[in-house]
């Protein structure tokens, strides 16, 4: 493990050396990424330590409700084709820097760009510390708890700082590829391994399985049922390509055809995803009695009864990488959006290279913040995390509208619509508020539908409504402003 880290924090300061003189070339890399690095710099972030730990916990748990999440990326990539090369010579044509900027040029309005800069940096918070506390986690089991867990978040977060803060998303984008050529390899290989080392293969897996837990093979018919699968799959694929960092990556990729490559190619990465699975459903017959969060750890688990101690190593190396990547690029995601959409406002005269030495200072800040609420968080995370993927989706309905060519959504519906649904998310993490507690006797169809999906539904009809009440009070203005002239 140390020998991967020191070898990664060498080829990000390498990577970065003499190329940071300036925001856009520290938050973007100047952007002139192509395909490939852009590839890894996105596939960091949807695939973290989480796929190591919490995706085989899922499998464990809840068996092929788990292929929900490569199901969503697949058909985000659909989206994802055709968004992102918009958003790319968008930004490129305006000079934008962060997230906000693009939602403050669309629609005409800073505010909107702070409010965006805001959701962005709430909704990335919960995001890092998680990923700090599984690196914690996997570190130490791996190190056989030689390293604590604290231990090792300290040591994890000053690399992150470290090499991001010099090196910028260059950096991060070295080590991405390092990451994630990485967790492809350890998980195929195990997802095979563990089936023809303990049985006859992945068919005698899932045979076996079918006897001995058949529920986990198929949809229960209330709660992670087909109903909530489809809805579930359809709200996370509008979301995936919203969060800040995927902007970032999208602002640095030097040309359209890189994106669409990325999109093309991302599917068939994810099928990763599905060895994640596998793993998951031979450690309910090799380790079976695992309840809740201790399924999280049945990969650790089998790794410990199958093999020597320098292969545990690999896995602690995998799921470190898998967790500074996605903290990196977040961290530049949030500096990067505070300093140009709240500071730059109060101070329009700062030089470019003080913007960035800013950036810098934000990113610091931010890593600060989240390293206090990974060391001494609990429950507040939890409800954080509950935020997170809610927070973020309330810029759908204004991002798509502002893609099109006449958008008849004005700014007041755009920050009213993200307003209110940001409000609902808020009091249903906070109340434990959904469509059962509300209406429990509804049909278990109507009940299991994502809660997420009726929020969002709720931010579209406020976006349009406002909008459309907006746009006809502006016609009247402009109206009475001709009868006046006249």
């Amino acid at each position: 493990m140390l020998i991967v880290a020191t070898f990664c924090v060498y080829m990000a300061l390498r990577a970065g050396r003499g190329k940071n003189e300036q925001i856009e070339q520290w938050a973007l890399a100047g952007r002139k990424m192509g395909a490939i690095i852009t590839f890894f710099l996105l596939a960091g972030e949807f695939f973290s330590a989480f796929t190591l730990t919490g995706l085989v916990g899922l499998a464990y748990n809840n068996g092929i409700a788990t292929l929900y999440i490569m199901s969503y990326i697949s058909i985000a990539c659909i989206i994802g084709y055709f968004t992102l090369p918009k958003i790319r010579s968008y930004s490129r044509k305006h000079k934008l820097i962060s997230q906000g900027d693009f939602f403050a040029k669309k629609y005409s309005s800073p505010f909107l760009g702070k409010l965006v800069t805001i959701v962005g940096a709430i909704a990335l918070i919960p995001t890092i510390v998680m990923a700090l506390k599984g690196m914690g986690l996997i570190v130490s089991v791996a190190s056989y708890e030689v390293i604590s867990p604290n231990t090792a978040i300290w040591v994890g977060t000053t690399i992150v700082l470290i090499y991001t803060l010099i090196s910028g998303l260059q950096g991060s984008s070295r080590v991405a590829l390092i990451k994630d050529i990485l967790m492809f390899v350890v998980l195929v290989f195990l997802g095979i391994f563990f089936a023809f080392h303990y049985f006859d293969g992945i068919g005698s897996v899932m045979k076996q399985i079918a006897e001995i837990k058949p529920e986990v093979l198929i949809f229960p018919d209330t709660g992670l049922s087909l109903v909530w699968y489809v809805s579930t799959v359809i709200f996370m694929s509008l979301g995936l390509y919203l969060w800040p960092y995927t902007f970032l990556s999208t602002y640095a990729a030097k040309s359209d055809k890189a994106l669409r490559k990325n999109t093309v190619l991302m599917p068939l990465y994810s099928l990763m995803q599905l060895f994640a699975l596998f793993i998951g459903l031979t450690a309910i017959l090799v380790i079976p009695g695992l309840v809740g969060a201790e399924g999280d750890m049945a990969l650790i688990n089998l790794v410990f009864e199958t093999f020597d101690p320098w292969f545990v190593g690999i896995i602690g190396a995998t799921g470190f990488l898998a967790s500074i990547v996605p903290c990196s690029v977040s961290i530049i995601s949030i500096g990067s959006m505070i300093t140009t959409n709240i500071y730059m406002p109060l101070k329009p005269d700062t030089s470019e290279r003080k913007q960035m030495n800013i950036a810098r200072l934000f990113a610091m800040i931010a890593g600060g913040i989240c390293l206090y609420l990974t060391l001494n968080s609990n429950g507040a995370i939890v409800f954080l995390q509950l935020l997170s993927y809610n927070f973020i989706m309330q810029l759908f309905p204004a991002f798509i509208f502002s893609l099109q060519k006449n958008n008849f959504i004005t700014k007041q519906g755009a920050i009213s619509g993200i307003a209110v649904g940001v409000a609902l998310a808020l009091y249903s993490a906070a109340t434990g508020t959904t469509l059962e507690t509300l209406f429990p006797s509804l049909p278990s169809f109507i009940l299991d539908i994502n809660n997420g999906l009726y929020m969002l539904i709720i931010n579209l009809m406020v976006t349009t409504v406002v909008s459309l009440f907006t746009n006809k009070s502006l016609q009247k203005t402009k109206e009475l402003e001709k009868e006046i002239v006249s």
